[in-house]
């Protein structure tokens, strides 16, 4: 892959597609913790989380150690932009998210390549530094996406098959990175978003008599994301189906 000197240029989605994201991240989140409780006893609140990060049980040492692939300024910078559009990584410290980054090895496909087969469990998140690829449901093309986009991150945070099959139209380069080093990379951070977000809401009039059970459930299905300044969130006329509470 070759070094990419200049960072391109920050793309922003359109509040009506943005909540459409937010929402599918929210149902995914309730259906993984709705399909792991039915039929089983309550589980303890403190673990609703995890159940939604893990596919499978992962133990998470304080001295994890995640593998480092290195990188030039100008990569780094490139998956760095690559990740500030997507909301999953937003509530990251730079600690964090610069573990992630280096965490990415090289990867590359030819034309015709599945990449992620829908149906399969998530193995990695991808992302695109060239070529192009292309989004199919049930064999119907439903988009396509190029250089600077990432994809994959639904099935590694959700215990949830892949929803798609994502396949090079061309020969791609990517950077990607398992699902046991991104789960463990995110799996301190999404306990502490979980205690943020109750708080938060705790300070909500209408919510703040709510029992720590339904608490847990709103915490669950709920998203961090970061607005620029003079960046609309809500456009007048568009439908609404996300609620939000600003947090700072």
């Amino acid at each position: 892959m070759t070094d990419r000197p200049q960072d391109k240029a920050p793309r922003r989605n359109t509040p009506s597609v943005l909540e459409k994201v937010i929402g599918l991240h929210g149902h995914a989140a309730m259906q993984t913790k709705k399909n792991e409780t039915n039929n089983k006893e309550e589980e303890k609140p403190t673990m609703w989380r995890f159940k939604n990060i893990f596919a499978a049980p992962v133990e998470v040492k304080a001295d994890f150690v995640a593998p480092v692939h290195s990188k030039s300024t100008g990569q780094f910078n490139f998956i760095k932009d690559a990740l500030a559009d997507n909301f999953v990584f937003a509530s990251l410290d730079s600690s964090e998210l610069n573990k992630l980054i280096f965490a990415m090895e090289e990867y590359t496909v030819d034309a015709g390549t599945d990449i992620i087969t829908q149906g399969d469990i998530g193995d990695y998140f991808y992302v695109i530094e060239n070529g192009a690829v292309k989004f199919t449901v049930d064999g119907a093309e439903v988009g396509k996406t190029g250089t600077g986009d990432a994809f994959g991150e639904l099935a590694l945070l959700y215990n949830c098959p892949r929803a798609a099959t994502c396949t090079a139209l061309d020969a791609c380069d990517l950077w990607r990175v398992d699902q046991e080093t991104f789960r463990k990379i995110l799996a301190s951070q999404s306990l502490k978003h979980d205690e943020e977000t109750k708080e938060l809401l705790r300070k909500v009039p209408f919510l703040s008599k709510l029992d720590d059970n339904i608490l847990n459930k709103i915490a669950t299905a709920s998203t961090t994301v970061k607005y620029a300044k003079d960046e609309v969130i809500v456009r007048k006329g568009d439908e609404g189906n996300v609620f939000y509470i600003i947090k700072s």
